[in-house]
């Protein structure tokens, strides 16, 4: 299955820097229109009056994606227009770290906040008008730790997780439709989230580069978009693993 990704409409959130910001770069050329959604309104104004079209084509609104009434707003005044999303790709992210044994519940709920309910927040009003045509594609930023716990990462390991079984269900539910459901895995991906990593993280790969297989495989309708694909085959190796097995392996981790 492949269908160019041309003219379509795409929302993109976590899109004033990163991966998002990277995709906007790449997709407004194939004559995309844009709805970015992002916390730095500044940011996203210079965005978007750099893209093609500036802002005659696209959009932008300034948004806490864990803010479920905000989302909600923005939702209604994207419906009441009269815009049809095709395709959803829900990247906004946060890993604020972790230090056992202190559970910092705050830390924890904020990550769960963004990471998983702020994909549901949009996926919750979006995803209707999708079923009601029988078309659309919804994308979701997963992260290979959601493959199975990673040592300092229990918060970010456990929301990924929960995303990716979400997404995961969503997909059989509406097999036999011409939804699509995606689960987006990158590696790491420079950018001011893997700025500040003081950890080897292998494979770090070029936010241009990453944007480049993110479109390629969403054009493919992949159901899983899943790179470098090094990192990938370990991870997914991983996940087969005997638990004992696993966690000795990875104790020594991240020191």
């Amino acid at each position: 299955m492949n269908e160019k990704i041309n003219g379509k409409t795409v929302l993109i959130t976590g899109a004033s820097s990163g991966i998002g910001y990277e995709l906007a770069q790449q997709l407004a050329p194939k004559d995309c229109r844009l709805i970015l959604v992002a916390r730095r309104k500044e940011l996203l104004g210079q965005l978007v009056d750099s893209l093609p079209g500036g802002g005659k084509k696209h959009r932008y609104y300034q948004c806490d994606v864990s803010d479920q009434n905000a989302v909600e707003m923005i939702c209604r005044d994207i419906l009441n227009s009269g815009i049809g999303i095709d395709i959803l790709i829900l990247n906004a992210g946060v890993s604020s770290g972790y230090k056992p044994p202190d559970l910092d519940i705050e830390n924890i709920r904020l990550q769960f906040e963004v990471n998983f309910w702020g994909v549901l927040h949009f996926i919750k009003y979006l995803l209707p008008p999708m079923i009601e045509r029988n078309e659309g594609l919804v994308a979701a930023t997963g992260s290979p730790a959601g493959y199975r716990g990673m040592p300092k990462s229990a918060p970010y390991s456990a929301s990924k997780a929960a995303l990716a079984r979400f997404m995961e269900s969503l997909r059989i539910d509406f097999w036999k439709t011409d939804v699509h459901f995606t689960l987006i895995t990158p590696g790491f991906v420079k950018s001011p989230m893997t700025d500040s990593n003081d950890f080897y993280m292998p494979f770090l790969m070029p936010v241009e580069k990453a944007a480049k297989i993110i479109i390629k495989g969403l054009e493919k309708k992949k159901l899983e978009i899943c790179f470098p694909w090094r990192l990938c085959c370990i991870a997914k190796v991983a996940r087969i693993l005997p638990p004992r097995f696993y966690a000795w392996i990875m104790q020594n981790r991240r020191k």
